[in-house]
């Protein structure tokens, strides 16, 4: 699997996420494009500098402030990019609402009321969509896009609202519910991850890469201070074999009717990767139940607790499994035509080594169901097809 790596944790802003973009997804002359399909008031220099000791590339922009709502800012967007470059757009206003949502639930406004203060500027507008442009492109040549934990700074801000200590209420707000991890750095650092950064790195992040790969290539952007350590942002392209860290969360249970075991496995098949039951004698001749449920590593808490709540089990083992590695997967609905009468299928396409396809049960069940063949017949009939 090909992935693309945003190490932010020296920080991360527009225009470093933009500069490591240059040369791998992105042009000069694909940021002067966006400047003037989007009639942007500003103008931009890029310059290859030392950040204590590392080459990177640095982008400078000079422009006009000025503040929009989130509808100015939508306008702007949608009126160039909608029908030329339809995805960059729907990712880039993506983005600015999740800003103006962000800033709404802080400052207890409606979002149509929210007007935007540096993120609005034409500074703003060129961060975004430049960005959106770069990831979709590297989205379209196969890569999947995963972040490290990112540096969110130390210290105070000052904003147009006050001084707050970093970091500032919109950034935590946009990065909840975000698959982005962040950590605190050093006071003296002070703002490291603006809310632009943060924003692109939620939309387009789908977590924290924590797998071996192999790297293939390296691009640093610079920003625009100098801090004790470099203010540069990397990027990092690679092939990876997929790893997953799971755990095995089990427990004894002979104190339980079928029944309640039954409801069990239900209940926890939605909380976990796969649910496990081995009947067993144990002390006494007792008959029971070894409970075993797979799970990610994130989810031990809570696949513990709902083993202990559903089956009345006092407590949970856990056995943490260090690797787990499988073939990279995608899903895709197809529809088939079986004896005149057509069906949507869902299926899971693996690739280990070779691809395999595997049509999901339930699909292959209604099939079966609804022209009278056997499960086997029914596979058989949509695997042609698939």
């Amino acid at each position: 699997m090909k992935v693309a790596i945003i190490d932010g944790s020296n920080g991360a802003s527009g225009d470093m996420i933009i500069s490591s973009m240059l040369d791998v997804a992105l042009s000069v002359e694909d940021l002067r494009r966006i400047k003037d399909v989007l009639e942007l008031d500003l103008d931009f220099n890029i310059e290859e500098i030392d950040k204590k000791g590392i080459k990177a590339k640095k982008i400078t922009v000079r422009e006009k402030k000025v503040e929009r709502s989130l509808d100015g800012v939508l306008a702007i967007i949608k009126s160039k990019l909608e029908d030329e470059l339809a995805e960059v757009y729907q990712d880039a206003a993506k983005i600015f609402e999740r800003i103006a949502e962000a800033e709404a639930k802080v400052h207890g406004k409606e979002v149509k009321n929210i007007v935007f203060h540096e993120v609005g500027s034409d500074d703003a507008i060129f961060d975004v969509v430049a960005s959106s442009l770069a990831f979709n492109r590297l989205i379209k040549n196969g890569y999947k896009i995963f972040s490290t934990p990112i540096n969110l700074g130390g210290g105070e801000v000052d904003t147009l609202h006050g001084t707050y200590a970093v970091p500032p209420p919109a950034v935590m707000e946009i990065l909840r519910n975000s698959k982005v991890e962040v950590f605190f750095g050093d006071k003296e650092d002070g703002e490291l991850l603006t809310p632009t950064a943060a924003a692109i790195l939620a939309h387009f992040s789908e977590g924290t890469f924590r797998y071996t790969f192999k790297v293939e290539k390296i691009s640093y952007g610079a920003g625009q201070r100098d801090t004790r350590k470099p203010n540069v942002l990397r990027l990092i392209l690679g092939e990876s074999e997929f790893t997953d860290r799971i755990a095995v969360v089990e427990t004894n249970i002979d104190d339980a009717s079928g029944e309640i075991i039954g409801n069990a496995i239900n209940s926890l098949m939605e909380k976990s990767l796969d649910v496990i039951v081995i009947p067993y004698f144990g002390k006494k001749n007792r008959p029971g139940y070894l409970l075993k449920v797979i799970c990610k590593l994130d989810e031990v808490e809570e696949v513990s607790k709902a083993i202990m709540e559903e089956t009345g089990s006092i407590g949970t083992r856990i056995i943490p499994v260090h690797h787990r590695v499988y073939s990279f997967r995608e899903e895709e609905d197809v529809e088939v035509s079986i004896r005149g009468k057509k069906f949507n299928i869902r299926v899971k396409r693996s690739y280990p080594g070779r691809k395999v396809i595997k049509p999901e049960f339930e699909d292959v069940k209604k099939v079966a169901n609804e022209l009278g063949l056997t499960i086997l017949e029914a596979y058989r009939e949509i695997n042609k097809r698939i």
